[in-house]
């Protein structure tokens, strides 16, 4: 089994959570070391810049469903798969995969915050 940190659209209650149904979410955690959060209709976290730490959920998951988020991923071409270390609300800190893109479009915009969520308007849309 691997731990794999989320930040995005494969968080609970987004469009790609689908792919970690299978998976036992170990909760939510906090990047030890600060990067930059971009979005741009999706997010992208770059370690170019030390902004903020990043908010996401850990899950454990086994090698196929590695398999299925290295390929939605686009891994190692697109996002590119790293080990990083996260801290645990219950003050533990775990190695864990994060998907990092250093491609990030000029329309995409900082998040200060660290927490990528989805506006009112793309919710919408959704359903």
């Amino acid at each position: 089994m691997e731990k794999v940190f989320v930040y995005g659209t494969l968080k609970r209650g987004y469009s790609n959570n689908y792919l970690l149904q299978s998976s036992e979410c170990l909760g939510y955690a906090t990047t030890k070391d600060r990067y930059a959060m971009y979005s741009s209709g999706i997010p992208y976290v770059t370690e170019q810049l030390p902004i903020t730490n990043i908010v996401g959920e850990v899950y454990n998951v086994n090698r196929r469903v590695l398999k299925n988020l290295d390929m939605l991923e686009g891994h190692p071409k697109w996002y590119k798969r790293k080990q990083i270390t996260v801290l645990q609300l219950d003050g533990e800190l775990d190695d864990v995969w994060i998907y990092f893109n250093e491609q990030i479009p000029h329309s995409a915009k900082v998040i200060e915050s660290g927490v990528y969520s989805l506006s009112n308007t793309q919710w919408r849309n959704l359903l």
